[in-house]
């Protein structure tokens, strides 16, 4: 398996990062391709239609919060590109809020916007940066919902805070109106703040759980109450316990080779 994720030098008003997925035999199987939480999709398939077994989208697909009780099969000689947006991406894009997309995926050719795209992949075999480029540059033009700097002031400050911070102290630290940053998020993501910070944590709880934790480190250093609690939360989000996650080789660092980064 090949996989490149390409980065934006400067930021992106909508793409958080850009990852083109190709198989490398007839017999490379990919299932369950489950992002880290909180990052919508846009999927493209490149060179083939219809690359995977369990949906009718013959091109690509809109792809919300996504746990593993919904599976994806990728057919062997799969070769996609995927564009993981910011959590307000739905929104700003088509007006959907993240909390109505879990478990969904929509074919791209439903919407006029993703549909026009199509054109860029058209007989398209390989991917090069200059494409990445041109294709930022064109989502770009696309009239957006407007989203607030305190939201994503927000998004980037929880990003990289301490997941114990609660969110009446990460606005206070950030100089943030509590109740405003609420209503803006809630409207411009189409989740709450708490559920946003929950969303953090089991990112960091999934990275973590690669390298194969102590359980009750992890109770500890990411604040539940017993065992009990945590695998609670983690059920929520993917279905399945902590234990189940490992042994199923259901993470995205079980699924997908070490990356190769492109900055853009």
């Amino acid at each position: 398996m090949k996989i490149q994720i390409f980065k934006y030098k400067s930021t992106h008003p909508i793409i958080h990062e850009i990852r083109l997925i190709q198989s490398d035999s007839a017999t490379d199987t990919l299932t369950h391709f489950i992002p880290p939480l909180g990052n919508p999709e846009l999927l493209f398939y490149i060179g083939t239609e219809s690359q995977i077994k369990n949906t009718t989208c013959k091109n690509g697909f809109i792809k919300g919060q996504y746990t593993s009780i919904q599976k994806i099969d990728f057919i062997p000689n799969y070769h996609f590109l995927s564009v993981s947006l910011y959590p307000y991406g739905l929104k700003q894009l088509f007006n959907v809020n993240a909390s109505d997309f879990v478990n969904t995926v929509v074919d791209i050719e439903a919407h006029p916007l993703t549909n026009s795209l199509l054109n860029l992949f058209q007989n398209r075999k390989e991917i090069e940066a200059s494409f990445i480029e041109e294709l930022g540059q064109k989502i770009s033009t696309f009239p957006l919902y407007p989203v607030s700097s305190i939201t994503k002031d927000f998004i980037k400050t929880a990003e990289h805070r301490d997941i114990s911070h609660s969110v009446k102290v990460i606005a206070k630290e950030k100089g943030l109106g509590l109740r405003t940053l609420q209503r803006n998020f809630k409207t411009e993501v189409g989740l709450t703040t708490k559920e946003y910070l929950r969303i953090i944590r089991m990112k960091r709880i999934e990275q973590r759980l690669k390298d194969k934790p102590n359980v009750f480190e992890l109770i500890s250093d990411f604040d539940f109450a017993d065992q009990s609690h945590f695998i609670r939360e983690v059920k929520q989000w993917r279905n399945y316990a902590p234990c189940e996650l490992l042994k199923r080789k259901l993470l995205l660092s079980d699924q997908l080779a070490t990356p190769e980064i492109i900055k853009i």
